[in-house]
């Protein structure tokens, strides 16, 4: 027992002791209320009950008689009933009023325990709690006091009934001067009525805390950034008892935060104004951020390739080429950097990029994401493609072309191609720093020279041909064209040159002038017009194949005596032209001589055919050529045709009633000496119509291959023989050039027609 109890035991013990007599001896409801009373008494006073039994048992030992209060003090268990037999009915009223007494007793004993455990518990209890309570208050104001952020605790109207010392410090304010203050008097008026708006909503119950970050006015008048925490506690009934409102100063945090969304926005406005797309992909490629310059770059919207993967707006065949190896690309922890990428844009162009990009990795290293930027070179990308065709264009050009530096002195070359030095002989490495007059010499037109100097000095185009040398001294003839270049100042910086060797062209234009000239004496020598009589009418045309031909025709009129020839020389060329000159001029004088001889000599044409192959022999021989003849000799006054015939196409004859072919056997003029060619005579009528021709006639092919032909030759002959010989002539050129669907023919074309009127 606690020491501290004992004399209250003891007092309690004897007013114990006392009421057991009284109750013995006295009214027993009086006794049982005093008794009622003093229990209560020994409760509060946690009296030992051990103390209070030794009483009761005392006291009945003391008033018990004889070996009633042995029996009492030895605590026997034997029956009070045994005891007291002999002592007669007040024994026995007693022992019953003892055993009542003793029930009584131990049923409150029984009650007093249980009550006592019960209330020890309790106590217990109560005391744990009010421990607890007093452990929990001093903690939460060691908390609420030292905390490192501002709290207060708010009634409904947001009055601060309590506030810790850092929302003190926040706000620069005292306790005194806080207490009872509206915490929205401390808000920036712009952030006030949110504020106010929020707070009662969780005073109207429709929630139970809310986050917000808002500026205060500090007492100084700064402002600062704060995030409040805000929560209710409700009592048992769920009624808000009161406010917590927890306030961080986040000032330096929001500032950063500030001045990073500056310069972000700095960097998005400097990205979209400079045209770079960035943009940042997940660990499989996808899109999880793009700036609004992919709509200039690729025509799309950012939010339309977010979640997209990157290979997805790439050009069809590099989708398939990238899409089965993305997973690897992308594992890698590689920055990469000017990746040029061809993508698709969204009307279907291609675009080109030239992209940047890193990993983003977290603390353990692993990429969580990657960043990078593309810039669109497309135009760069073709200015550089149309660079490098032009270079393999220069490199592959069959002209020379060189590069002089016009900012030094003497214009040195800079720049030779492959052509320049097949043309001159010198190296690619051997001509750089040399001035393009190394390929001047003695030949070289002064006046020339000067011209190009006069355009270097005047940064002007020049354009002209003149001789130079090439390394082994050789000349060449170059057509020469200079353009100066200017840079975007427009200040000259370069001169280009452009040398084409025209030897061979300057040797063709020779021939073919000496050819044209040809060409017009071989013209010149043909009958100048249709000969027109009142016996005939004789009309001829020559169509060379190129500017000289080897066809010739010819009519003259030697006294009575009409003579016509159409021959061919073969080739094309102006040995060709030469000797059918030479071939006119020597059968027209051996005509002279033969007529001055004998006038009425009206046959001996094939003596005149073997006398012409006997003198041309040689001359043919020489030039590997040879001459197809038709020779004829028409006499005005009988009428009569002598002809012969040295290998060529038979003329075509119609005469009333008659369609004939005039052959006679003969070789072409130029194989040998000696030959004899047949001679013979056909009596003509009015109306009757000649036509000779040579084999570039018939021969001349159309686009399927297909010859004129004899056949299509007559039939174009009888159709239009009622016409003149000029009309016949035309309509067979007309019929051919449609047959050929062309103006020019593979080979000379060259027709006689003669008419009997």
């Amino acid at each position: 027992m606690n020491k501290r109890h004992q004399p209250a035991d003891q007092e309690l013990t004897k007013q114990y002791a006392d009421l057991l007599r009284l109750y013995l001896t006295s009214p027993r409801e009086q006794i049982l209320r005093s008794a009622r009373d003093l229990g209560r008494r020994a409760f509060h006073a946690q009296t030992d009950l051990a103390a209070l039994v030794t009483a009761h048992y005392r006291t009945l030992t003391d008033l018990a008689p004889g070996q009633a209060r042995k029996w009492l003090s030895d605590r026997t268990s034997a029956p009070l009933k045994a005891l007291l037999q002999g002592y007669g009915e007040e024994i026995q009223t007693m022992l019953r009023n003892q055993w009542q007494l003793e029930s009584c007793l131990r049923r409150q004993r029984a009650e007093l325990t249980s009550a006592g455990e019960v209330l020890e518990e309790e106590i217990t209890e109560r005391r744990l709690i009010e421990q607890a309570l007093r452990d929990s208050e001093a903690r939460f104001q060691a908390i609420f006091q030292r905390a490192g952020i501002g709290i207060c605790l708010l009634d409904r109207d947001g009055t601060i009934r309590d506030s810790n010392l850092a929302l003190r410090e926040i706000l620069g304010y005292d306790t005194i001067e806080l207490h009872g203050a509206v915490l929205f008097n401390f808000v920036h008026p712009q952030d006030r009525q949110s504020a106010i708006e929020r707070f009662r909503q969780l005073v109207q119950g429709r929630h139970d805390h809310y986050q917000q970050e808002l500026r205060l006015l500090r007492k100084d008048g700064s402002t600062l950034w704060t995030r409040k925490i805000v929560s209710g506690v409700l009592d048992i009934t769920g009624e808000l008892q009161f406010v917590i409102d927890m306030i961080e100063d986040i000032t330096e945090s929001k500032n950063a935060e500030l001045a990073l969304r500056e310069s972000e926005e700095r960097f998005r406005q400097i990205a979209n104004m400079t045209g770079e797309w960035i943009w940042e992909q997940d660990t499989k490629g996808r899109y999880l951020y793009s700036s609004a310059a992919v709509s200039k770059i690729l025509g799309y919207r950012p939010e339309e390739i977010i979640g997209r993967h990157y290979y997805e707006l790439f050009t069809p065949e590099d989708r398939r080429r990238i899409a089965p190896v993305a997973g690897k690309m992308m594992a890698r922890k590689e920055t990469f950097h000017n990746i040029i990428n061809r993508y698709q844009h969204k009307d279907g162009h291609v675009v080109y990029t030239e992209s940047s990009g890193l990993p983003i990795l977290d603390d353990q290293g692993r990429v969580i994401k990657w960043r990078g930027v593309d810039h669109d070179v497309t135009e760069r990308k073709r200015f550089e493609d149309a660079l490098r065709l032009r270079d393999r264009a220069m490199e592959a050009a069959s002209v020379g072309i060189i590069i002089t530096d016009a900012l030094k002195p003497g214009n040195p070359i800079i720049y030779a191609n492959p052509a320049f030095t097949r043309i001159t002989g010198y190296g690619s490495q051997e001509i750089l720093g040399k001035s393009p007059g190394i390929l001047q010499g003695p030949q070289t037109d002064p006046e020339a020279i000067e011209e190009i100097r006069r355009a270097v000095r005047e940064g002007r185009d020049c354009h002209l041909t003149l001789i130079n040398y090439r390394k082994d001294g050789t000349p060449f003839w170059n057509e020469l064209v200079i353009s100066p270049v200017r840079d975007e100042t427009g200040r000259l910086t370069h001169f280009v040159g452009i040398q084409t060797d025209v030897t061979e062209l300057r040797r063709i234009e020779e021939q073919q002038h000496e050819l044209e000239i040809a060409r017009r004496i071989q013209l010149s020598l043909l009958p100048p017009a249709p000969l027109v009589t009142d016996e005939v009418r004789v009309a001829g045309l020559c169509l060379p194949a190129a500017h000289v031909g080897g066809d010739y025709y010819d009519y003259y009129r030697i006294g009575e005596t009409l003579n016509l020839v159409i021959a061919d020389v073969s080739g094309h060329s102006v040995g060709a032209a030469m000797i059918m000159a030479e071939t006119r001029s020597i059968l027209k004088m051996m005509t002279h001589w033969r007529l001055q001889e004998n006038p009425d000599l009206t046959d001996r044409v094939a003596d005149n055919l073997a006398l012409l192959n006997d003198l041309l022999f040689e001359d043919l021989n020489r030039s590997e050529l040879f001459i197809t003849m038709f020779y004829a000799r028409y006499h005005l006054p009988s009428r009569r045709l002598c002809y012969a015939n040295a290998g060529h196409n038979p003329p075509l004859l119609i005469r009333a009633g008659a369609e004939l072919e005039l052959d006679a056997n003969g070789l072409v003029l130029g194989v040998m000496k000696g030959v004899t060619y047949e001679e013979k005579k056909l009596d003509l009528a009015p109306g009757d119509v000649l036509l000779l021709y040579t084999d570039g006639v018939t021969e001349a092919r159309n686009k399927a291959g297909d010859f004129f032909g004899t056949s299509r030759l007559w039939h174009l002959f009888r159709i239009n023989a009622h016409k003149t010989p000029r009309e016949i002539i035309d309509s067979v050129v007309q019929e051919l050039e449609r047959f050929c669907q062309s103006k020019s023919f593979e080979d000379d074309i060259s027709l006689l027609c003669l008419k009997i009127l």
